[in-house]
Formats: C-alpha cells, structure tokens, sequence
C-alpha cells in the first residue's frame, strides 16, 4: 500500500506519535535536490552561435534525490521525501508531481523562501543525451533538526545527494544514530578532503563515473570502486551509463561488472536517479547488492528507452518483470529476482 498524504504541514508532535506506532513505515526517506525541469527536444546539439528549430517542450518533475524517490515509489516502494518550499508554481509543481506517484510529501516544511532548483533541459534526439543548465538560487535545504530521530527510525533507508553547497554530514550522522542506513549520490568535483565525512558515514555509496575519477584518480573503474571501497560501507557502486556498473561489497572482494541491458535509449535524462531509487528500493527490501545492481540497471534501461519522458517514464513494477523475463537468460541465477519484484505489487 502507498502512503499518500494532502496534508503537507502535518503537525511535528501528531507527526512523532503517529510513526511510533508504524515501525519502518517507509523504506526509503529521501532528502536532497528537488528541480523542476524545462525540457526542450532538438534533433542535434548545436555549435556555438547556431540557430536550432525546437521539436518538442515539456516541463517534468526533476532532481537527483527527488526524482529516485519518485523513481522508487512508482515501482511500488512506501516512500516519503523531506523539503523546504514555498507556494511558488515551481514548489507546488513538484508536491503534485510526487504526490500523484504516491509518495508522502507530509515532511515537507513550509518554507516562503524555499522552492525547487528550476532547470532548462536541452534533449539531443539522435542520441538520447542530454544538457542541463540549472538555477540553484532560490534552493534551501534540509538542516538536520527538520529531520526527527522517530522519522528516521520508521525509516528502512535513507537516500541523499550532494552536488555543491552545504553537505548532508549532519542528517547522516543523525540517520545512523538512529540506526537507518543511508545511500548515497554524489555528483561534480569536490575537495578529497570535504568527502571524507561523508564518504566514511554512509552504508551505501552509489556514484558516477565521473565522480569516481575524480576522486580516486583513477581512469579504470573496476579500480576506482576498489580504492573507495578501502572505506569499509556495506556496499561500494559505480555507475557508467550504457558501460554497466561495478560492485563490491567488501574491501576484500573485487568489483563486480554488471552490464547495462542494451537498448535504444530516446532520453537518458533522469537515468542515473531512477537507478538510485530502484537501488534504493532494493536495499530497503532486502536485496543483495548485486540483485540490486541488477534491478537498478534494467529500470534504468527502461527509463532510457520509453517513449514518453520526464516522471512519466519512470517504470512500474510490472514493466520491469517484463522486461527481466525477455532479458535473462533461463540458467542465469538472477531470474530470482522475477518473484521478488513482482511482490513490489502486492504491497
């Protein structure tokens, strides 16, 4: 059962009462970038000073941690997402959009200075790549004291980002101490020194390619996942687009490759988050590592290959049984994951 809820200034002590009675009531909580996203398709990526005829404009929900919430939710998660917004077009377009998946927007705090990044998406149609450009002025984000120790605690996963400014190193330290694990994505260049804190804390780091180079140096990714892995988490992920991810669960086992399932990818805009989600989800309910692994990269195929776009590509529960049933191999082992997917739809 999904947990909707229209009432999104819930008062904090009905809020502590009520969860103490519902034990992991959520499985995943997500804190971090909300965006709404202006997307315009074109047939190529120009050259500078070009002029480009637009073949299609739509605006979408958006942002890393928002849309793997979104993402996890439509697969059937009980989810909830933490913010501070105002009741500005771009705050209210984003409560709908989640609220219309399912997910419980009770935590988000009013705030009338607060409301979403606002991003102008450029799509390249041949290829499915995309380029954004985003506004990330009017943004505020959640302090740990928004975040209560009971929410945490009904909570199976915490799922944050970080790509520039105030850290999450307090919410995360809250979340531990409270005995939730928390997954992590981290994209952009920062300072080795300033991840420490939170490349220590976190139980499950979930990070591009590119971020991976970065901090480690390191061009080859099976090694680069291996050196953050030095930092013993429950499990260490890097993410490389149509290159598949790596995995390692331990700085004693060697990264795992999985390769990304092939498709025709129309729009890879919102891919690397819905793979967040869906691992998220995974963990949340039990999966292993590498059947999380699995199960993020098949709904990242099929994010990047639908016909529609923005949250309304996101997959269901249903699509992705489908689409594993058609994709795996009968003797590979991972056809296991067919059943527990499928009980994403009985709840």
């Amino acid at each position: 059962m999904r947990l909707v809820s229209l009432r999104p200034n819930r008062d904090p002590r009905e809020q502590s009462e009520h969860m103490k009675t519902q034990p992991h009531m959520y499985d995943v909580l997500g804190v971090g970038i909300s965006a709404v996203d202006d997307v315009l398709a074109i047939e190529h990526y120009p050259a500078h000073g070009a002029k480009v005829p637009v073949l299609d404009s739509a605006r979408h929900g958006g942002g890393l941690a928002c849309t793997a919430i979104a993402a996890a939710a439509t697969l059937g998660g009980r989810t909830a997402f933490a913010a501070r917004f105002g009741n500005d077009e771009l705050s209210n377009f984003i409560r709908q959009g989640l609220t219309d998946r399912g997910v419980d927007i009770s935590h988000i705090i009013s705030d009338s200075a607060g409301r979403p990044y606002h991003s102008q998406v450029i799509v390249d149609r041949t290829t499915g790549e995309r380029t954004i450009f985003y506004d990330p002025r009017h943004f505020k984000p959640v302090q740990a004291e928004d975040i209560s120790a009971d929410l945490l605690a009904c909570t199976r996963l915490l799922l944050v980002d970080y790509i520039g400014g105030r850290d999450p190193a307090d919410i995360i330290r809250k979340a531990r101490s409270a005995g939730t694990p928390v997954l992590i994505d981290i994209e952009g260049h920062h300072p080795r020194s300033q991840m420490a804190p939170l490349l220590e804390q976190v139980t499950h780091l979930v990070v591009p390619e590119d971020f991976v180079r970065w901090q480690t140096g390191q061009n080859d990714l099976a090694a680069g996942c291996a050196t953050l892995a030095r930092t013993p988490r429950a499990a260490t992920v890097v993410t490389a687009g149509a290159d598949g991810c790596w995995w390692t669960d331990s700085p004693e086992h060697p990264p795992v490759h999985v390769p990304a399932f092939a498709v025709q990818a129309v729009n890879t805009n919102g891919c690397g988050d819905t793979f967040h989600g869906a691992c998220a989800l995974a963990v949340a309910r039990g999966f292993s590592i590498g059947e999380a692994a699995v199960f993020a990269s098949a709904c990242a195929a099929l994010k990047a290959a639908a016909p529609r776009s923005g949250w309304q590509a996101l997959p269901a529960a249903s699509q992705v049984v489908d689409f594993l049933r058609q994709r795996l191999d009968p003797e590979d082992p991972h056809r296991s994951l067919i059943a527990k997917v499928q009980e994403f739809t009985r709840h």
